[in-house]
């Protein structure tokens, strides 16, 4: 839980006064951020499936199959294209089935809550450790 200091601090953070949430997510910083968590998820559902595909060759996976995952439709988009379906998502217009848009919306939102952090803690360094423990040694 954040408190009410830490609030005030984001909320007068001056490089985030005046931006909308289209100017974060158009910003080269979020989709560098958007970037490794698309490769990550890519990368886990490659082994999910080199995995699945080794099993069967060695006879282990007779009338299995691997399950659909919404990562599956997106694995060909561009960071670009995520990042603008992400805003049909949250903007209520996607046509996307509902998988999709959550997977596309639990992502880009980790994105999106990490850039601010990072813009917050430029502003207030001091702050990094309430984003980022991880960073400071504590896992």
């Amino acid at each position: 839980m954040i408190d009410q200091a830490t609030k005030n601090k984001i909320a007068s953070c001056k490089a985030l006064q005046g931006k909308t949430i289209a100017d974060i997510i158009g910003s080269e910083r979020f989709g560098k951020n958007l970037a490794a968590y698309i490769a990550e998820q890519r990368e886990a559902r490659k082994a999910a499936i080199a995995s699945y595909n080794a099993m069967k060759k060695a006879g282990g996976a007779f009338g299995l199959k691997l399950p659909a995952h919404p990562i599956d439709d997106t694995m060909k988009w561009t960071v670009e294209q995520f990042a603008v379906e992400y805003l049909a998502v949250i903007g209520r217009v996607s046509k996307r089935p509902a998988s999709v848009r959550r997977y596309v919306e639990q992502l880009a939102q980790q994105a999106y809550n990490v850039t601010v952090a990072q813009i917050v803690c430029e502003e207030f360094p001091e702050l990094t450790t309430v984003f980022f423990p991880a960073q400071n040694g504590q896992n």
